[in-house]
């Protein structure tokens, strides 16, 4: 979250202005600016518009990709974030996964973070990413969809592979031209190991009358007039599973080094859990886990006064429209008292149907690590980011501490005399 400038000043409207930008765009995408990748995000969204090429055009204004992102007219690429095989199926899920159904969830996810909370007591330390982020998801998701608690590990396993196949091929395809074959056959072996699971965990629900987890809804879920089919009920499965997993522990880890950064905000949580709800949307507008997703244009799109033809892979800058000056007067700096739009989960029809549970996961984590881990301060060096410039996430976050305080805590407070 550091504000720095950059030092690089370009004359825009010059082919060497337009080259620097480019450069700029590669350097990140390269991941060489993976510690702080805003400067330089920041000097992209100043230069507008960067064509790599006839076919790749890179947007990084707010409205630019806000209005990609909207677009009727355009189609999903492969290797964009949280797909939908169709528009019925996203109905479903969105009915599915709403907040009011999220939040029946609550006292499960509490739960799940006070174990792991408890697991590490004793030790008096605290490794975020393999002692939080990773595991309170991921069990998470496995109840939300009524797989069994002992899968979490083969789950965690392809679906981070599918992650980093699909990043890989992201980046790879906008800096080479060309989708790496050893990689896309990876990623094809692995949707298929992770596609066969679901639908036999699909075609099991069918033959139970009894289960109440989302697979077990979704095949007895009618929209418009017909049942879901096996491969459309494991699909939805697959989606919340690779688009909900490794982005909520990014956000959990991200969530957790921005309270170890900003001690006054932790006070603030721990006196009044509301705040939390503030402080995920700013974590997600100010260092988004998501920092860029890649669309085809379907049709001659106008966004903004970018003229993009039909076929054009569009480079979604999401960390950079993020802190667009045009929508707050000090888009650098982490401010949770107001609520900012970022487009972290998507923008209208298309938003992604699980961000209300990633919502509730980083919540409570975050109420619950500002409330039981007791001075909590930074150990063993500075945090380091994965490799990944689409998905910006910690490899390892450990955290000392002066105690922890017992799961009876209350989640509210009671009121100072």
């Amino acid at each position: 979250m550091e504000s720095g400038r950059s030092a690089v000043r370009l004359s825009l409207g010059s082919e060497a202005g337009r080259d620097e930008a480019r450069a700029l765009v590669l350097r990140f995408l390269r991941g060489d600016v993976r510690a702080d990748p805003y400067p330089v995000l920041n000097r992209i969204r100043q230069a507008g518009p960067v064509w790599l090429g006839d076919g790749v055009v890179v947007l990084s204004s707010y409205e630019q990709c806000a209005s990609a992102l909207r677009s009727a007219d355009h189609t999903a690429d492969p290797a964009g974030s949280c797909p939908l095989s169709s528009a019925r199926l996203r109905r479903v899920l969105d009915r599915a996964l709403s907040a009011d159904a999220v939040a029946d969830l609550a006292p499960l996810v509490r739960s799940l973070v006070d174990d792991r909370l408890d697991s590490v007591a004793a030790r008096g330390r605290l490794e975020v990413v393999s002692d939080l982020s990773h595991p309170v998801p991921m069990a998470v998701l496995c109840r939300l969809l009524g797989l069994p608690a002992d899968d979490a590990p083969w789950l965690r396993r392809r679906v981070m592979a599918l992650g980093t196949a699909a990043g890989s091929v992201l980046t790879g395809s906008v800096l080479t031209g060309a989708e790496d074959p050893a990689v896309l056959a990876e990623q094809r072996r692995t949707e298929t190991e992770l596609e066969t699971y679901l639908v036999e965990a699909v075609r099991d629900r069918r033959h139970r009358a009894d289960g109440d987890g989302l697979l077990s809804r979704l095949v007895r879920a009618d929209q418009d007039g017909e049942r879901l089919t096996d491969a459309e009920a494991a699909s939805a499965g697959r989606m919340l599973l690779v688009a909900g997993y490794e982005t909520t522990a990014a956000l959990v880890s991200g969530g957790v080094l921005a309270l170890l950064r900003a001690p006054h905000e932790r006070d603030a949580l721990r006196r009044d859990p509301g705040h939390a709800r503030r402080l995920v949307e700013e974590i997600l507008r100010v260092d988004p886990p998501v920092q860029v997703v890649r669309r085809r244009a379907g049709a001659d799109l106008d966004l903004c006064g970018a003229r993009v033809p039909r076929g054009t892979v569009m480079v979604l800058l999401l960390a950079a429209a993020h802190r667009d000056p045009a929508l707050t007067a000090n888009p650098d700096v982490f401010a949770p008292q107001g609520l900012t739009p970022h487009l972290a989960f998507g923008t209208g029809a298309r938003r992604c149907p699980g961000a209300p549970p990633a919502r509730l996961i980083a919540q409570t984590v975050l109420v619950r690590f500002a409330q039981r881990v007791l001075g909590a301060r930074f150990a063993l060096g500075t945090p380091s980011y994965g490799p990944s410039a689409a998905l910006r996430g910690l490899r390892a976050l450990w955290v000392d501490a002066d105690g922890f305080a017992p799961r009876e805590l209350p989640w509210q407070p009671s009121e100072a005399p």
